[in-house]
């Protein structure tokens, strides 16, 4: 019998993400199954739905409408996406969720003062992940041995929020730190001193002498690095019933404004070390391949589904302590 009582599983308590390609997504019995032809053999695997968070659908995957409805019924939100990794979200309309989180987000997207507290509380996430995640990725991947810099880079990120009385003002601090941050992981991966630019956006490294080059190809990985990080948050979102466009840092008119502003508690710690790793290792077939599965694996390790709803649930209580 279909199960029809709502998800089984909290969105803080399953396995994160699941990225296909070039795959055919259905039901057999009560299961969602995808299979995979290569050359003459057809291999096929179970998706593990109910303790899923996050399906992304890469190119040539095809779902059919009985999988998407047990999807659904599990509150498995899929994220549709295309080159580099851009997501086009879906997120069932007829899956309804409580409003507590919304109700109480509403106030603070409403009140300046209060976006502001919402937005420090973030911050502070952001540097505190930094120091945790981003330190770690440092050691494993980038072999380095001292994190000092990093640590107290991100200490002084946390005095200098403290003292911020607007959003504006906040904005300029976050961007200082972000900077620092390219720069130190640029340093940490060998990079000669000043070579990295950050390039958001640039067209995707070709193969050939694009890839030779360290700088062009860390842009690329860090931008299909934090596509899929804005997935996550956005599925965390999704989850807790809270409009994405509700944001309390990156403008009150930009759409999905809030996934941004929660990607960021969590998004540099994890993607930096990996693509910084990723451009200047020695090259493999498919850089682009390896570095979204070890982010993948990373999101799951570092249990960033409710890492990132515990930020927005912290957001709340800032402002509500201030109010």
């Amino acid at each position: 019998m279909r199960h029809r009582g709502g998800p089984r599983v909290l969105a803080t308590d399953r396995e994160s993400v699941l990225y296909l390609e070039r795959s055919r997504i259905h039901v057999e019995g009560e299961r969602i199954v995808y299979h995979i032809t290569d050359d003459e053999h057809r291999r096929e695997y179970n998706i593990p739905h109910v303790n899923l968070a996050v399906l992304f659908m890469g190119q040539g995957t095809s779902i059919t409408q009985d999988a998407m409805r047990l999807l659904g019924e599990e509150h498995v939100h899929l994220a549709v996406t295309g080159t580099g990794g851009t997501p086009l979200h879906m997120g069932a309309l007829t899956t309804y969720t409580a409003t507590r989180h919304f109700r109480e987000m509403l106030p603070v997207y409403q009140s300046e003062e209060h976006s502001l507290l919402a937005a420090k509380a973030t911050m502070r996430d952001r540097a505190l992940r930094m120091r945790k995640f981003g330190g770690a990725g440092a050691r494993r991947w980038l072999q380095s041995r001292d994190i000092g810099r990093l640590v107290r880079m991100c200490e002084s990120f946390e005095n200098e929020l403290a003292g911020c009385r607007d959003i504006r003002q906040l904005l300029g601090v976050e961007g200082v730190f972000s900077k620092r941050c390219y720069a130190e992981f640029a340093r940490m991966a060998g990079l000669a001193k000043d070579s990295f630019r950050r390039d958001a956006g640039a067209s995707e490294v070709k193969l050939g002498a694009d890839m030779a080059d360290p700088v062009k190809l860390a842009n690329r990985l860090i931008d299909h690095g934090n596509y899929l990080c804005y997935g996550m948050a956005g599925a965390a979102l999704w989850a807790l019933g809270i409009p994405p466009h509700m944001s309390v840092l990156h403008g009150k008119t930009r759409a999905g404004g809030l996934v941004f502003d929660l990607a960021d508690g969590f998004k540099d710690a994890l993607v930096l070390p990996l693509a910084f790793y990723g451009a200047t290792r020695k090259r493999d077939a498919d850089p682009a391949k390896t570095f979204r599965i070890q982010l993948i694996n990373a999101f799951d390790d570092r249990k960033i589904m409710a890492e990132a709803i515990g930020t927005v649930e912290r957001m709340i209580e800032a402002a509500a302590r201030k109010g």
